[in-house]
């Protein structure tokens, strides 16, 4: 099915596949760094967490969702 894809359109498939793999592990890059944030902040006490606006649940669900 794939083979019916003529020749002179693969290099543009190679190059849409390629920005698709950049794009992805950009992603998957960042939820690693959203991840580390959110264990830090979850590292905070209720206080200080409620001085910048933020609430644990949140946090909580923030981690549970990019792991």
């Amino acid at each position: 099915m794939f083979d019916v894809i003529p020749p002179t359109n693969r290099p543009t498939s190679a190059a849409s596949a390629l920005m698709l793999f950049d794009r992805a592990m950009r992603i998957r890059a960042i939820s690693a760094d959203i991840v580390s944030a959110a264990q830090y902040l979850d590292g905070l006490s209720d206080r200080q967490l409620s001085e910048i606006g933020i609430n644990r649940s949140d946090i909580e669900d923030t981690i549970e969702r990019y792991i």
